[in-house]
């Protein structure tokens, strides 16, 4: 019987994708971004309806002939990673880890393509997807507040169906197990998230994208979304995104600030002040904020076995890395020298385990790729609107990479967070095209005569 329900509702979920417009498509993947939803068979096999929906939405893209714009730096960049991670199943351990993991970065690939396209054809049409996105960021923030003040509500939360249904039965499964994650601590909460860190990524990346909204519609209650959805990145418990959420706000309005032409002889002094404040940073917090610098240390050292674990695996496979699945088997080879088997809880140390020295140079040339993309389209594109955009998508951006150094979270950062990513990133690109196009079909000055005059000022002398 379950098996006949799930068909149906495969079906019914196919032909409402193949009727519906794009926008319609990429709202409702916004719908289930959040929540994400692992029920039935597809439960049971650690997918949720939220990437089978996106499957759908790229099967309609290829049938439909909307072609994939490989000129595209972002799309290149995507699908060499891609393609990186889907060569390294061949030697790997777990091919399904590998088959799972190129599902998810295509995924963000499509999103990002209707995100282009909705955009392009209404430039109000992404505002609202962003928004339902973001409703569910408000209920995280709410949900983080609530369990940080009350551990016991966060633990009925988790011995509830909502969990398994948000967060998947494998995981529940591991997390009552052997495998319990960080939130159990009462300093820490996650929402929907059994990982206090990987919440606050979310919340975070949430923030710069209510901060797009703002920068787009001068509306208060973005404001007020902005604020309580920041608030929550500290609720958390997350030490990455306390730093974070103080810095990275600055930082991006500097950029965007000295992007200016009248502000860039500022640049080298705001360097070396930069410079200053974080060789002074480590002494001032264990001044000041000692507990934070104790809790920062311990992560440090926490992580430290592992890394230099992951440097003696290095020298052993330096080409091929370990395969998809091969890190967790290789770190239990370590446990009996007292060494937790935990992931790398580093992006490029995972790329290289899963994928070797390709998915290295593939990942880096994926995060640059959009650096170049976001910094380029702030200072050329300083004081306008496309420029306070762009600055909001950098933050958001910068965010998942810098969290991604210390944490187990990817280039995209991760399931929840993808599609808020490919959103800002799809209205940046589309922006850009639209300002390109705009300035390509512009009337150019009319040209001048030899005396220095235009013709229509002849003519008018001359009638005159």
């Amino acid at each position: 019987m379950e098996v006949l329900l799930a068909a149906a509702a495969a079906l019914a979920g196919l032909v409402f994708c193949v009727t519906a417009s794009d926008r319609t498509r990429l709202a409702t993947a916004a719908f289930l971004a959040v929540p994400q939803v692992f029920a039935g068979p597809l439960g049971a096999l650690s997918l949720p309806l939220s990437q089978c929906w996106v499957i759908l939405m790229a099967v309609c893209w290829l049938v439909e002939r909307k072609g994939v714009p490989l000129g595209d730096p972002v799309m290149r960049a995507v699908f060499l990673f891609a393609a990186v991670n889907g060569a390294a199943i061949a030697w790997s351990p777990d091919p399904m880890v590998g088959i799972l993991e190129v599902a998810r970065i295509t995924s963000f690939a499509f999103l990002y393509l209707y995100a282009v396209r909705v955009e392009r054809e209404d430039p109000r049409g992404v505002r609202g997807v962003l928004r339902v996105v973001l409703a569910w960021a408000l209920v995280a923030a709410a949900l983080v507040w609530a369990f940080r003040l009350s551990p016991a509500a966060e633990t009925a939360f988790l011995r509830s169906p909502l969990a398994s249904l948000v967060a998947g039965p494998d995981a529940m499964a591991a997390f009552w197990g052997e495998s319990a994650n960080n939130v159990t601590d009462p300093a820490k909460a996650g929402g929907f998230f059994i990982n206090a860190n990987v919440a606050s990524m979310f919340l975070g990346v949430a923030t710069f994208a209510c901060l797009l909204l703002l920068a787009e519609e001068r509306r208060r209650r973005h404001v007020a979304a902005a604020l309580v959805i920041w608030s929550a990145t500290f609720a958390t418990g997350s030490k990455t995104a306390a730093a974070l959420a103080l810095l990275l706000p600055v930082a991006v309005r500097g950029v965007h600030v000295l992007g200016r032409p009248t502000a860039r002889w500022f640049l080298p002094q705001a360097l070396l002040f930069a410079g200053a404040v974080l060789w002074l940073l480590p002494d001032l917090l264990a001044r000041f904020v000692p507990s934070y610098a104790e809790a920062s240390a311990h992560s440090l050292d926490s992580r430290a076995p592992m890394w230099e674990a992951a440097v003696q695996m290095f020298k052993q496979h330096w080409a091929l890395g370990l395969g998809h699945g091969g890190w967790a088997r290789t770190m239990e080879l370590y446990a009996q020298f007292g060494i937790e088997v935990l992931p790398p809880h580093n992006l490029f140390i995972a790329a290289w385990a899963a994928t070797g020295l390709a998915g290295v140079a593939a990942l880096a040339a994926f995060a640059l790729v959009v650096l170049h993309l976001l910094v380029t389209t702030v200072l050329r594109a300083t004081g306008s609107p496309l420029g306070r955009t762009a600055a909001f998508a950098l933050g958001a951006w910068v965010w998942v990479l810098v969290h991604g150094m210390g944490d187990n979270t990817a280039v995209y950062g991760e399931a929840k967070s993808m599609t808020l990513l490919a959103l800002v990133l799809g209205v940046v690109t589309a922006r850009r095209s639209a300002v390109a196009a705009a300035a390509a079909t512009a009337p150019t000055t009319a040209p001048t005569s030899s005396a220095g005059r235009s013709p229509t000022r002849t003519r008018r002398t001359a009638t005159t």
